[in-house]
């Protein structure tokens, strides 16, 4: 929020929750134990007259008309003269904030005559030159056109009248390459963050694509299109050397809080980047993030793009006030429940859960779960920060699979928190089978044919050198708890012995639990989903 409009906006905010302040000591804005949400406490005298000097300020500026400010100038004196009650003023800074989202929302999604005739030539030139968003030929068109010559800046005025074929010929003579060599330059994408250290090291063996490496090396190549991509090497070079530099330490931070940690010589860990340039190392790398949505109450105003808070961060950008799909935004007192389905959240030395966050990090709680219904409040996400630790919290080597995630009421150009990502940063690996797969009915003896998928699972956990491995089985709800229990602890304790035979027992501990028909992850109501509830689930839990 850049201008002095979303500024007033932001005083605005800051106004309502100072006077709710006064007639408010708790907020029902989390249904979970151990709310720790502060209270602050204001003076109801200053308090309207700041909100009144801010409603004076929205005047002048045409944000509100006359007779808005004569009913919010009638509000406020009721306030300061203690006529309203608590609930009126509830319901009344309850519609100011949802008026002054929207008139944020607004006021971003207009655009100016001259961002639609950029936004109109950027996509004519595209068509023109058959290039994609941010490509390098765009981006240096626009560097060039900056700090050009006047006769090159002319030069690009013909475009908005030229063919195809003309445009080609007009770019490459403003860059003096051949037509060849322009060709070669439209798949080169324009230079971007690099988000992980993955990507910096493979950008940093290969700068630049193989094509053009070698038409630099046959001779050919044009004296302007050498120095351009000698440039774009550097670039390459220096940008990826930064990441990777800033990677390691992440990486070394975190093993020198976790010693060992599944014996620290795994390839599978990355190290990413958030839009603000932390650098977050996760030992499982892809396999570290929630990756199915359980459900998303959209608040008010409502959130969107709900499955944009899965996977990857796959967005850098701070700027985007008409929101992206890219990008969950819960909604104002939104509510996200998000599942790890690969792995488990587990207590780490230091942080254990990370929410990429796009934008200002707006105050949100943050609950975690073993099966979806019982909640432990591990904390709120504010300020600086969006790093959790749920040490205080739970027990170790305890695994958790439900994320849930409440936005505490904050106003902002899109409403609620806006989330590209949440990831468990040490994480315990799942692996699950299909007991159909491994048993016959009703029985815990392993089949004949189970080795091939069982031994699958052992060449995965091999991938992590040392570890815990917690074996559990579980079943559907027909038959007898009781004997329902005892098969799935059979059954776990068949998969043990199979992987204890295969991996060596210096470097794995092994436990195995049987949960019966109590922990389903589907309701008992198919047949499909008492199939998914019949299942051996395989936990690599790091040792400390």
């Amino acid at each position: 929020m850049k201008t002095d409009y979303l500024r007033i906006i932001a005083l605005i905010a800051l106004s309502l929750l100072f006077i709710s302040c006064k007639n408010e000591t708790k907020k029902d804005t989390v249904p979970s134990e151990n709310k720790n949400i502060p209270v602050l406490e204001g003076n109801k005298a200053t308090d309207t007259e700041t909100l009144k000097k801010t409603y004076e300020d929205l005047l002048k500026t045409g944000a509100i008309d006359a007779n808005q400010f004569k009913e919010y100038m009638e509000k406020i004196q009721e306030m300061k003269n203690g006529n309203s009650t608590n609930k009126s003023d509830s319901n009344f800074r309850k519609n100011q904030l949802d008026k002054y989202t929207k008139k944020i929302r607004e006021k971003n999604s207009i655009k100016t005559e001259a961002q639609l005739e950029a936004e109109a030539k950027t996509a004519s030139l595209r068509k023109l030159l058959g290039t994609t968003d941010n490509s390098f030929i765009e981006e240096n068109i626009t560097r060039y056109s900056l700090w050009g010559n006047r006769d090159k800046r002319e030069s690009l005025k013909q475009l908005e009248t030229a063919s195809k074929e003309e445009a080609n010929k007009i770019i490459a003579t403003y860059f003096e390459i051949t037509p060849k060599e322009l060709d070669l330059l439209r798949p080169l994408p324009s230079k971007q963050k690099i988000r992980t250290e993955i990507e910096a090291r493979t950008i940093a063996k290969q700068p630049l694509p193989q094509t053009i490496e070698a038409y630099l090396n046959s001779g050919q190549a044009s004296s302007k299109f050498k120095a351009m991509m000698t440039s774009r090497k550097n670039d390459m070079i220096i940008f990826s050397g930064d990441v990777i530099k800033a990677s390691e330490k992440a990486r070394k931070e975190f093993y020198k809080n976790n010693p060992g940690w599944y014996g620290e010589a795994t390839t599978t860990g990355n190290t990413y980047r958030d839009s603000r340039n932390k650098f977050i190392y996760l030992p499982l790398g892809e396999l570290s993030f929630a990756d199915n949505i359980i459900s998303h109450e959209l608040g008010e105003p409502a959130g969107s793009n709900t499955q944009g808070a899965l996977g990857i961060p796959d967005m850098d950008d701070i700027d985007f006030p008409d929101g992206d799909p890219r990008i969950c935004n819960i909604g104002i007192k939104g509510q996200l429940t998000l599942e790890f389905t690969n792995n488990a959240i587990v207590d780490v030395n230091g942080p254990d859960l990370y929410v990429f966050e796009m934008g200002a990090i707006e105050p949100t709680n943050l609950e975690i779960s073993k099966d979806g219904k019982h909640w432990i409040n591990v904390g709120q996400i504010k300020g600086g920060t969006a790093m959790v630790d749920i040490k205080d919290f739970v027990k170790p080597n305890e695994t958790y699979t439900y994320v849930r995630l409440t936005d505490l009421d904050t106003p902002s150009q899109l409403p609620g928190a806006d989330v590209d990502a949440v990831a468990a940063i040490g994480g315990a690996l799942r692996l699950n089978l299909d007991s159909a797969v491994l048993f016959d009915t009703g029985k815990f003896q392993l089949k004949e044919s189970a080795s091939s998928e069982l031994n699958k699972l052992v060449t995965a956990i091999k991938e992590y050198h040392k570890g815990h491995i917690i074996v559990e089985g579980h079943t559907d709800n027909m038959g007898n708890p009781t004997s329902n229990k005892m098969l799935s602890e059979n059954r776990a304790k068949e998969v043990s012995a199979f992987l204890k035979s295969k991996l060596s027992s210096t470097n794995y501990t092994f436990e195995v639990k049987g949960f019966g028909e109590n922990q389903p992850i589907a309701p008992n109501d198919t047949p499909e989903n008492k199939q998914r509830n019949r299942r051996v689930e395989i936990l690599v839990v790091p040792i400390k």
